[in-house]
């Protein structure tokens, strides 16, 4: 949620306020609306229709406690970050962090590149160099079709299929397995759904063209095309607060026990956060 006004004066003391007075400072930071209040006032949802739309077998809904960290200032904005979560103290934290930094330092972020990618896998091919061969004479008439009769739409709107990359992996039987990666910008959308279809729709036109049998078409989690980077910068630390800082860090990237802890205590910051936004945490975890 962020926010237009300047925040520090009605971040101050938040956490000492009774419900109604959170709201009220939330509704006067513009972070929430009236109709935002009225609905967490309403309590436990009762009408199933949306749980159906989304899930089988639905029995209800589960909800978790809704809360949220304060004093956050991000790359020159002020922002309240809302968070679904049952343990206690991470939005403390999270909040007393955020105001030491905001005091002391700065929060800032970049995104490097723009696509998502999605895997179209040939299990046996017979002869490899030749259908890399087709596969290299026919790669940008793959991208102009996908582009033309799937993702017209979203190309309209700056993004749509960027690149075809063609990958040999070596099976224990001898054969060789090829994975086409398929890198595709879908601007503001997670983009599941397009790219998925955008894989299957390939699969006819690369059978027919190579004489190989397409196996899967589905897209990654792993993506290395798309990178969200957070800098934390905190002036004048304490020297030895400071190389203790650095002993933690180093101690979790040699030791699993504590790699295990330390990347738990991450997430306590980030699925919180994916949760209470709607967004799929198992993907980002």
């Amino acid at each position: 949620m962020s926010i237009a006004a300047n925040a520090t004066e009605l971040f101050r003391g938040f956490s000492k306020l009774s419900r109604e007075e959170r709201f009220q400072r939330l509704l006067a930071l513009g972070a929430m609306t009236t109709e935002d209040i009225q609905f967490l006032k309403q309590g436990a949802i009762k009408d199933l229709s949306l749980a159906d739309k989304l899930i089988e077998n639905v029995i209800g809904y589960f909800q978790l406690p809704l809360g949220v960290a304060t004093n956050f200032h991000i790359d020159g904005q002020d922002y309240v970050i809302p968070l679904a979560v049952e343990e206690t103290s991470i939005i403390a934290a999270l909040s007393k962090s955020a105001k030491w930094i905001r005091q002391h330092g700065e929060i800032q972020t970049w995104i490097h590149g723009e696509g998502i990618l999605g895997q179209i896998q040939l299990a046996k091919i017979k002869d490899f160099e030749r259908f890399s061969r087709i596969f290299e004479d026919n790669r940008q008439f793959f991208i102009e079709k996908a582009n033309e009769e799937v993702a017209a739409s979203m190309v309209k709107r700056g993004g749509g299929v960027m690149d075809l990359q063609l990958r040999r992996l070596q099976r224990e039987d001898g054969y060789d397995m090829a994975v086409i990666h398929l890198t595709m910008n879908s601007c503001d959308a997670m983009g599941a759904n397009i790219i998925n279809q955008v894989l299957e729709y390939l699969k006819n036109p690369i059978e027919k063209l190579t004489g190989e049998d397409v196996t899967m078409c589905i897209l990654t989690n792993l993506n290395d095309q798309k990178l969200t980077t957070a800098r934390v910068t905190i002036q004048n630390i304490d020297s030895e607060l400071g190389q203790k800082l650095q002993e933690a860090s180093l101690f979790a990237e040699m030791d699993p026990y504590r790699a295990a802890t330390h990347n738990k205590g991450v997430m306590n910051g980030i699925d919180p956060v994916l949760i209470a936004t709607g967004n799929d945490w198992r993907a980002v975890e």
